[in-house]
Parts: C-alpha cells; structure tokens; sequence
C-alpha cells in the first residue's frame, strides 16, 4: 500500500496492521506487538522521505507477521543511545526488542531501501 511520508500515515499502517492480523486470526499479543514495530519502522520511513511516497506491506511468513516498509530514501536507519530525556533515537531498539528478526535491503527497484521485521 502506497502512502505519504507524514505523521499521519503512522496512525492508519497501526489500523492496517490491527485488521489484516485480525482477520489472518493472530492473537491479541501478535497483533500489538507487530503494531509497536510497524509503528516504529513507519515513524523511520516518515523521517527519512517526509512529504514522498512510501510503502508499507503486511504478509504471514511461517506463520508469523511480517512487516515490510519502503522508503526512496538511501539513508540506512542507525541504531542511536538515546538518554532518559531524548524525545527520538528508541525506535530500532523497540524493534529488536519486539521482533525475531528484522534488517533492511535495497529495494529491487535500486531507489531507497525497505525495512522489514518478523514479529510473533
């Protein structure tokens, strides 16, 4: 699904999220885990292509979710330390937290990168 890199767009890949994992019948616990995530990624590729397109894809892979964002942007996402009061720098490090696997690859398209997480 194709959307604008904008703040916004956060708010409707966590309803996305709740309604494809509900209807694959996930549980309660998958389905919130896998929204923090796509929450996190999301808020990256918003950061990194603000006002762009961006993609998002949600899939079951082996019976766990899958997560997938896109983003134009060459910019590699960088784990940072964030201090007790940074507002940022948290989000790969929920990720890790959350998911069994994730990483980042080119695009097959060569523009930008895509952000993916296996949660579940």
């Amino acid at each position: 699904m194709g959307l604008l890199a904008v703040e916004s767009s956060v708010v409707l890949v966590r309803e996305l999220v709740r309604y494809a994992l509900a209807n694959w019948a996930f549980g309660r616990a998958a389905i919130d885990d896998t929204v923090v995530v796509a929450s996190e990624i999301v808020t990256n590729a918003v950061k990194a292509a603000y006002g762009r397109e961006i993609r998002v894809r949600v899939a079951v892979r082996d019976g766990s979710a899958l997560f997938e964002c896109w983003d134009p942007s060459p910019e590699l996402p960088r784990a940072r330390r964030a201090g007790p009061d940074d507002l940022d720098g948290r989000g790969l490090a929920i990720v890790a937290a959350y998911a069994k696997e994730s990483g980042v690859r080119p695009s097959g398209t060569g523009v930008g990168k895509v952000v993916w997480a296996v949660i579940g």
